[in-house]
């Protein structure tokens, strides 16, 4: 019995070793990306990490359960150096994703959740980027590797003194149930103690603040409690007639009839309000605040999402993502949806999606396809890898030219044209020869903004010589910020989405001014329906800002939670339960909780926050983002 006692007491040992090691990544995860925790005190820090324990240890039992059944089986199933190569191994990789949440967290500010597999899984996709992604955030596999070395090390310190511990004491009863027991302490473990429901990423609130949500997480808990975390519910705060007075996606516009002009969504890669002329900060878009002064510029608009999962289907198909997943990627990815491209793809259009990513990244293809657009263009057709990057795409300046003249040869009038740039994406780069030439910046990411504004300066001299372009509306948007920012503005909550959104039409003055009407990326596609004079009625969760509207509001999914924004109040949600809300108007940095203080607004903006829920679940699930 005291042999088998220290081989439970070397289980404790290597599980108190994990700890060490999730403590360790805890706290160089705070010190990197600590300019999104502003108002973590150390001693938050400490209670944080003390009540982290409970899933630190929730993922050490199910990473380890494997490892558990094999070492303490009634039977030797394998030899004790076998079992330990097999507890570093797997372990290291959990640990590749938890160090690998250092650096990935700024895109996205949460911890990583199952969609990550999905990324990992497109081999094409993860593997082009693999070298650029090491070369730049080289200090996590650096991590990883002394993790590996100080695991291995001091498990082979514990290990070593068990080696010849004699493990047939016991009656294959007793080890039997000495192997039951043990699994059981792992399952209370997984679960999060023996309460009735198992705890989840949501439970983290209980014990902290929204920011901090993500510091009290680990990124295999997260992973692993998202995997089946992919089903909405059914929402019935209201009943059909009540909700259709609140909110209704239903749109139809009357009009005097269709203009069919050509449409070019440009769709700029992380570029953040402040990095142009009406952000307020140093611009580095000098043509694109040229153009501007012809256009109807957006001062109020707002990104659906962090990634460009999330911006491609608001964008084009009006549909922002509130799940923990992109709707591209989620259960619900397959719906039939309604798409600028489809629409008008009815009306005679011809379409293309170009993208000078590999083909396949981030699966834009098959969205496309789904999304109605007849031909997807990509790296591929480009056909010329002179001009790629070395990681993520063709150069900004070429493939641009590349689109004018496919669109001017391939597509028939009217066409339906979406080009997504890449430059401006990590690992910061631009062609040689303008290295001298572009403005530094202060940040990384300023000289390639300037790079991709250059090429489309580039583009529109192409673009003015050709037939099809004075009879073209053009919309410029970003698909979602840059997680670099020098304006604490531009780092947090409403901030943190703010993008330019532009609508430029050649030969139409009335396109024209500056407006600061509330809007988001899901508004696109009701305004160019609107624009056109579309008079059929179409599914579209947002709003044309050509028309009055009975209110305006916006959504993003932001660590877990919503952030809905109406009427200047911004109510912050965890898991769709709303927890604060803030006057954006006069506290621009949303410092100041006005929920439950008898805010004049706070009731109608709650009501409308759960009418868009309703609506939103119910079109999600039962296959209704579109009109038949």
């Amino acid at each position: 019995m005291k042999e088998y006692l220290k081989e439970v007491k070397l289980l404790a040992q290597q599980f108190f070793l994990l700890l060490v090691c999730f403590f360790f990544s805890r706290s160089i995860f705070v010190l990197i990306n600590i300019q999104y925790f502003p108002d973590l005190r150390l001693w938050e820090y400490v209670k944080i990490a003390f009540f982290a324990l409970r899933y630190d240890l929730a993922a050490i039992a199910a990473i380890n359960i494997v490892y558990v059944l094999l070492r303490f089986f009634p039977i030797q199933l394998l030899k004790e150096k076998m079992l330990q190569l097999f507890f570093v191994s797997s372990n290291m990789l959990a640990f590749s994703f938890e160090l690998s949440d250092w650096a990935y967290y700024p895109y996205n500010q949460k911890r990583a959740t199952a969609d990550v597999l999905d990324i990992v899984g497109r081999k094409a996709d993860f593997i082009s980027q693999l070298p650029s992604l090491l070369a730049n955030y080289w200090y996590v596999p650096l991590a990883i590797a002394l993790l590996t070395g100080f695991l291995y090390f001091f498990n082979k310190k514990l290990t070593n003194q068990y080696l010849h511990v004699a493990t047939l004491d016991l009656s294959i009863k007793g080890r039997s149930l000495r192997w039951v027991l043990l699994v059981a302490v792992c399952v209370v473990l997984i679960r999060g103690g023996v309460q009735y429901v198992p705890i989840g990423v949501r439970n983290a609130i209980e014990r902290t603040t929204n920011e901090c949500v993500p510091i009290m997480l680990n990124t295999p808990f997260s992973i692993m409690n998202t995997l089946s975390n992919t089903q909405l519910r059914e929402e019935k705060y209201f009943n059909d007639n009540a909700l259709k007075t609140l909110f209704n996606p239903r749109k139809q516009y009357a009009s005097t009839g269709f203009r069919p002009k050509n449409v070019v969504v440009i769709i700029l890669e992380s570029w953040s309000k402040e990095f142009t002329g009406i952000g307020g900060m140093t611009s580095y878009t000098p043509f694109f605040d040229s153009l501007m002064q012809h256009a109807l510029v957006c001062n109020n608009a707002f990104a659906n999402g962090y990634r460009s999962a999330e911006g491609i289907p608001a964008i084009i198909a009006g549909i922002p993502s509130i799940q923990e997943e992109p709707f591209t990627t989620s259960q619900y990815g397959a719906n039939r949806i309604n798409s600028i491209a489809q629409l008008l793809g009815a009306k005679g259009y011809t379409s293309t999606f170009y993208h000078g990513g590999t083909n396949g990244t981030m699966s834009f293809n098959l969205f496309a396809k789904n999304a109605g657009f007849e031909r997807y263009v990509g790296r591929t057709e480009y056909n010329n890898d002179k001009d790629f990057d070395g990681s993520w795409g063709i150069w900004d300046e070429p493939f641009l030219q590349f689109c004018n003249k496919d669109m001017s040869t391939k597509l028939k009038e009217p066409f339906i044209a979406s080009i997504f740039t890449v430059s401006s994406h990590p690992p910061y780069k631009v062609p040689e020869k303008y290295t001298k030439i572009l403005p530094q910046g202060t940040l990384d990411i300023h000289k390639p903004v300037s790079y991709t504004d250059y090429a489309l300066r580039r583009f529109f001299e192409s673009c003015r010589k050709e037939k099809w372009y004075p009879n073209t509306l053009f919309v410029f948007v970003s698909d979602h910020c840059s997680p670099l920012s020098e304006d604490d503005y531009y780092h947090y909550k409403q901030g943190r989405f703010a993008i330019p959104i532009v609508y430029y039409a050649p030969k139409d003055s009335s396109l024209k001014g500056k407006t600061d009407t509330l809007t988001h990326q899901i508004d696109i596609l009701p305004t160019v329906m609107d624009y056109l004079g579309y008079n059929d009625s179409f599914f579209a969760f947002g709003n044309s800002i050509l028309r009055p509207c009975n209110y305006r509001y916006t959504i993003q999914q932001w660590s877990g939670n919503q952030l809905y924004t109406m009427n200047n109040r911004l109510v912050q949600c965890a898991y769709q339960t709303p927890e604060k809300l803030y006057d954006t108007e006069n506290d621009r940095m949303c410092d100041r909780n006005l929920l439950h203080q008898n805010d004049s607004l706070e009731h109608i903006t709650l009501l409308r926050f759960n009418a868009f829920k309703q609506s939103y679940n119910d079109a999600m699930i039962n296959n209704k983002l579109w009109v038949k």
